[in-house]
């Protein structure tokens, strides 16, 4: 999804080129949020037809919570999977904490493209 951003973001550039630039920079942060909360809802619905399809929740409703609170290890507790597929709730805790390292790091590199664009501008 974010090669998508990407091609986006590049589409963009002239556009992003024109004044003024304050308002253009958080058009790039809101619509990088949103194919991020977009990015983290796919994995917490993934993770939990994974839990469904693996009959270990009873609800999807259950699985999604579950889900939710495992991907951003937060960790309640107040769910947890069977002993036998404990494995699993530290799996998703490491893929939910490794994809907010990834949504960071595009965010990141967007905005720096996006500053960059416009400070060569100036010079």
């Amino acid at each position: 999804m974010w090669w998508i951003l990407n091609e986006v973001i590049f589409r963009m550039e002239p556009w992003l080129r024109r004044s003024p630039h304050h308002v253009k920079s958080f058009v790039v942060i809101l619509m990088v949020s949103i194919v991020t909360m977009a990015m983290t809802t796919f994995g917490v619905w993934l993770w939990a037809l994974v839990f469904v399809k693996m009959s270990i929740f009873k609800t999807l409703e259950e699985a999604v919570y579950y889900s939710l609170v495992a991907y951003t290890t937060l960790g309640l507790g107040d769910v947890v999977v069977p002993k036998e597929q404990r494995l699993l709730g530290g799996m998703t805790g490491a893929n939910g904490f490794l994809m907010f390292g990834v949504m960071t790091a595009m965010l990141t590199d967007t905005l720096r493209h996006v500053r960059r664009v416009q400070h060569n501008l100036r010079d």
